[in-house]
């Protein structure tokens, strides 16, 4: 949350990279359990998957429904007015100099 509401300090822009990092990494993820549940619907249509799972069905709702990084995404959603936000003590430390 902190990264995200100071996201333009000098200081942070390494670990929003991180955060952007992980966040893509993620959606890749998803993107291939959707083209994998694609995949297999074309191949064995809407049997019984391996191991009895309910096949395609099963494979659609894992790629709705699990996130490895579920805290990141919801972070990303939230909006803190700038007026709202605390004012950060030692903010030299940060790179941030307030514009006089």
């Amino acid at each position: 949350m902190f990264i995200e509401s100071y996201r333009e300090l000098p200081l942070l822009a390494w670990p929003r990279e991180v955060i952007d990092a992980i966040v893509a990494f993620e959606q890749a993820f998803v993107i291939f359990r959707q083209r994998h549940a694609r995949m297999v619907e074309r191949v064995i249509g809407r049997r019984t998957g391996t191991g009895g799972s309910a096949g395609v069905d099963y494979l659609d709702k894992t790629a709705l429904e699990y996130r490895i990084f579920r805290e990141v995404w919801a972070v990303r959603t939230l909006l803190v007015p700038k007026a709202d936000l605390p004012r950060l003590r030692d903010s030299e430390f940060y790179g941030f100099v307030a514009a006089t």
